[in-house]
């Protein structure tokens, strides 16, 4: 495991990288409230490095900054498109898969049209917003360009359940929603074994 930084717009991004020679890298980001080190992307860290999948885990600059509130959107979707712009060398021939958490969630599929992951994986994406709207659209603009998602929600996040999130998008082949039981926006670290089986079963 290796710890970097990007330079950017909006500041120095950190980059945790661990390499390995399949030819699959999960680009992670995180959200809001804390950043690779919460524990279900810590668990996803750890079980894809057992894998011998590669990593590269980005940690927005506020963070990295101190800050204590996020970015806005804007902002937060251009650090991550020079971040790829940055590595795309190095991973050019990789097939990439990029998970999110929360505010990375909605960061991964906002960009993902320009960016081109080959899997996108959603944990506890936030469908609702504060003011009570619904944010399905950015989802469905994602599922509407065929790419591939998998979404990872629990039953008592107030930011929307799965439930809500099955009602919201319905059924579609390029899509898998997965129950998260009783857990709530802060999920678990039972995660990286979830995911770890997701791409097992897509063959990565």
């Amino acid at each position: 495991m290796s710890i970097s930084f990007i330079e950017t717009t909006y500041g120095s991004a950190r980059i945790t990288s661990i390499h390995h020679y399949k030819k699959t890298v999960a680009f992670i980001t995180h959200g809001a409230g804390f950043g690779l080190d919460s524990i279900d992307l810590a668990s996803i860290i750890h079980q894809l490095d057992i894998h011998g999948i590669s990593v590269v885990g980005v940690e927005m600059p506020w963070l990295v900054a101190g800050k204590k509130i996020a970015s806005p959107a804007r902002q937060l979707d251009q650090v991550w498109r020079e971040v790829h712009e940055n590595l795309h060398e190095r991973y050019a021939d990789f097939k990439k898969v990029f998970i999110g958490r929360s505010t990375g969630a909605r960061v991964i599929c906002r960009t993902a049209d320009v960016l081109k992951p080959d899997l996108i994986i959603n944990l506890a994406f936030p469908l609702k917003a504060p003011n009570g709207k619904s944010r399905e659209e950015e989802l469905k603009q994602v599922l509407d360009n065929n790419f591939d998602m998998i979404i990872i929600q629990g039953q008592k996040d107030t930011f929307g359940s799965a439930s809500d999130i099955k009602q919201a998008l319905g059924s579609r082949k390029n899509l898998e929603i997965i129950d998260a039981g009783n857990l709530t926006h802060k999920l678990s670290g039972t995660m990286g074994e979830v995911v770890i089986e997701c791409l097992s079963k897509k063959g990565y």
